[in-house]
């Protein structure tokens, strides 16, 4: 008998007929990270784990890695609970320390390498950190940042540490020989040190805390983001027991490009590839005008990115011709994209023979990335397995019914414990109802009948305005960022509120153009447009052509920027 619907979605979960039962009733894992990824890989020790530069490492020799490591790290008094702080890219080290720490159940505080010194000295003075581990290539700022915190060793590496030996010749010739005045220690010397020290003991359990990643603050102040070993294995676990969503076979390959400081980088981009059993290449180089070579070098059967990466790899000579048949998964993520560009990139997929498209991710660094996506043959939105959406009034607090907008709340094993040390944002982002954990998102979205989920909006950056009589009105900036984009010479563009005495907010477009034109035909051109599709209210009080959009460390739009900026009168 089918199931009768209540018109609520949090209670029908019509997503779910799009798993299999067994997918819908397969146990989540326990323990750490460490011990879901070697259960995934103890029958295939020799397969290739992972690929840097060409240079391969089995599965066989990373457990001996994050064992040295591992050693290392008990040598220099790491215990169980200790919060070690990363300073790394993509590359295999980072691998190696992330399933070290782990093993013996202390805690990976991932620093956002692109932030200030300033920014950098609070991630490591808020994890109490007594180790840092940083590259050459940002030793000095994290020398700078360590200053007047609990800092007491800084292990320092190269990007050229596993690299195949031509290649590490060639960047230390390059480099030069240079003095080590900073007092760090070298790496070889870090795993030297655990030469004689036996194993520990791994006891690290389910509910420890694995991670903390740092939020991109594209709406306020970053904070970090604590993760438990739950959390990072249901990722991987939605993945594996997805089959009629993705097609992930052992043995493929899997590009990461993206940092580990970013929630995707780290367990979609090394701990979910590793644990679904595809070679995992790693990039340090996060770059969108790297990636289209790495394509054409590595032919990847599955990446994710952002979008700045697909348009790249889209206008890359070499790949205008090329068959991406080879492509199994196009993910991308971030900021949403507008439909014009969704549709031009999967018509470009399409023609290069790419089977399944361009999938796209929905998720945050509170979720341990995405909570929800499109499939290879489904092409809208829908939950992961394990995870349930629920939409509510933004003014009452009530479930919606389906097709209703409101603000998306997401409950579920990869739900993150909390804010570290900052109750008060836990408590404001996480609630609960009858036992079950559910995290305000502050995006907009409804659900379909048929289980797929939209996303219409971002919450917080809604602003209001005065119409007529003084009558107060919503301002939806990505409803104005839509219609904008609309016309061809748009590039990208954003739009946020600017305080007014007397309008309570005034709407500034911020817009990046295809290529130089006359900026007045344009300007006249938008406003037309926004005349004709958008109510008066939405109206944008001023446009304001840029080269650039600011961004944060974790590269998505800087809103906060750009609302200072909008303060600046012209």
């Amino acid at each position: 008998m089918e199931k009768k619907l209540t018109g609520y979605p949090s209670i029908d979960k019509p997503w779910l007929k799009y798993y299999s039962e067994e997918e819908i009733n397969a146990p989540l894992p326990t323990g750490s990270m460490y011990d879901y990824m070697l259960h995934c890989n103890e029958k295939r020790l020799d397969a290739v784990a992972l690929n840097y530069f060409g240079k391969k490492i089995t599965h066989r020799q990373l457990q001996n890695n994050i064992d040295t490591c591992a050693k290392a790290l008990t040598a220099y008094g790491v215990k169980p609970g200790d919060f070690i702080s990363l300073c790394l890219l993509a590359i295999p080290e980072t691998v190696y320390l992330l399933y070290a720490i782990n093993k013996i159940g202390a805690v990976c505080n991932f620093l956002v390498l692109n932030s200030t010194e300033q920014a950098l000295h609070k991630q490591i003075a808020l994890s109490g950190s007594r180790i840092v581990i940083t590259m050459d290539m940002t030793e000095d700022k994290v020398v700078n940042a360590a200053v007047g915190t609990s800092v007491e060793k800084i292990i320092t590496l190269a990007l050229s540490e596993s690299m195949p030996c031509y290649l590490s010749l060639l960047m230390k010739l390059k480099k030069g020989k240079t003095d080590n005045t900073s007092g760090t220690v070298r790496w070889k010397d870090f795993l030297k040190s655990g030469a004689r020290i036996p194993l520990p003991e791994n006891q690290t359990k389910n509910e420890d805390i694995a991670v903390i990643e740092y939020t991109g603050g594209t709406t306020g102040e970053s904070k970090g983001v604590v993760l438990t070993n739950h959390a990072g294995n249901a990722l991987a676990f939605h993945y594996r027991h997805a089959e009629k969503i993705f097609h992930f076979h052992a043995g493929e390959r899997f590009l990461n490009i993206l940092p580990p400081f970013l929630a995707y980088g780290l367990y979609l981009g090394i701990h979910m590839p590793l644990c679904v059993g595809t070679e995992c290449i790693l990039s340090p180089d996060p770059s969108p005008q790297t990636f289209p070579k790495l394509i054409c070098q590595y032919k990847p059967n599955h990446f994710t990115g952002g979008p700045l990466h697909l348009e790249h790899l889209m206008n890359f000579p070499a790949v205008q011709k090329m068959d991406l048949s080879f492509l199994i998964t196009a993910a991308y993520g971030g900021d949403k994209s507008s439909k014009e560009w969704e549709m031009r990139t999967a018509t470009f997929f399409d023609q290069h023979n790419a089977p399944y498209g361009i999938v796209n991710g929905y998720g945050m660094t509170e979720t341990a990335g995405a909570c929800c996506t499109t499939s290879h043959e489904l092409k809208h939105m829908i939950p992961f397995v394990k995870n349930n959406i629920k939409i509510i009034d933004v003014n009452n607090g009530k479930e919606l019914q389906y097709g209703q907008e409101g603000e998306i709340c997401v409950s579920g094993p990869t739900l993150m414990q909390g804010y570290y040390q900052n109750e008060k944002a836990t408590s404001e982002a996480i609630w609960e109802e009858n036992g079950i954990r559910w995290l305000h998102t502050g995006d907009l979205g409804y659900v379909t009948q048929d289980g797929h989920f939209v996303i219409s909006g971002r919450l917080k950056r809604i602003y209001w305005t005065k119409g007529e009589n003084n009558a107060i009105f919503r301002v939806y900036p990505m409803q104005i960022e839509a219609t904008l984009n609309k016309h061809p010479l748009v590039h990208k563009c954003s739009v946020v509120g600017k305080p007014d005495d007397n309008k309570g907010f005034l709407s500034i477009a911020f817009i990046v153009l295809q290529k130089a034109t006359s900026t007045e035909m344009v300007v006249s051109e938008l406003k037309k447009l926004c005349e004709q599709e958008l109510p008066e209210t939405s109206w944008p009080y001023e446009y304001r052509i840029v080269d650039s959009l600011p961004t944060t460390g974790a590269g998505k739009v800087d809103y906060r920027a750009l609302e200072r900026e909008a303060a600046n009168e012209r």
